[in-house]
């Protein structure tokens, strides 16, 4: 679709936002519940880091902030904090002996698994009673979705930062 292109705001499309906003805000309030309960060893965000490194290997600090989408310096206190913890080493890079790449210790290791359990088990409960072809068509329907989302996101956030460096028009 251009840019000068107006999406079709069917209902359900309408449908499928007000959901996706819905689940957002369960999402953040199930999420403050845990913390509040210190349920988890590991903050939020820096299991994202944890989960980036599991998934990807190695990765300088800056290759993190770009996977996880996250500003350059955020990433840094929570890789900080996370080799401070135990859970990420720095080790030379090969490539490049002044930079450094960061790695899963052991422990680390071990937590991502813990928590990837529990989250598991938390959705296998959850979605118990759904048949396996409910299932597989919505997990082929979700990967769909969140593929789209980024890249409709990356798009827009592209073109709401170009918009911000033009000059207004009738300026120079």
């Amino acid at each position: 679709m251009e840019a000068t292109e107006q999406p079709v705001l069917s209902p359900d499309v309408v449908a499928v936002a007000d959901n996706v906003s819905q689940l957002m805000r369960s999402f953040a309030r199930t999420r403050a519940r845990v913390l509040d309960a210190a349920a988890h060893d590991v903050e939020w965000t820096a299991q994202l880091v944890l989960k980036c490194l599991a998934n990807e290997g190695p990765l300088r600090s800056s290759a993190i902030a770009e996977h996880v989408r996250a500003d350059p310096s955020t990433v840094s206190r929570q890789v900080a904090a996370l080799v401070k913890e135990g859970l990420v080493e720095r080790r030379a890079d090969p490539e490049d002996g002044r930079a450094s790449l960061l790695v899963l210790t052991d422990k680390a290791d071990e937590t991502v698994a813990r928590h990837d359990d529990i989250r598991n088990r938390y959705f296998a409960a959850m979605l118990a009673d759904w048949s396996e072809r409910d299932l597989r068509r919505f997990a082929d329907l979700m990967r769909r979705f969140t593929r789209d989302y980024e890249s409709a996101s990356t798009q827009w956030i592209s073109e709401r930062a170009d918009q911000r460096h033009r000059p207004a028009e009738g300026e120079n």
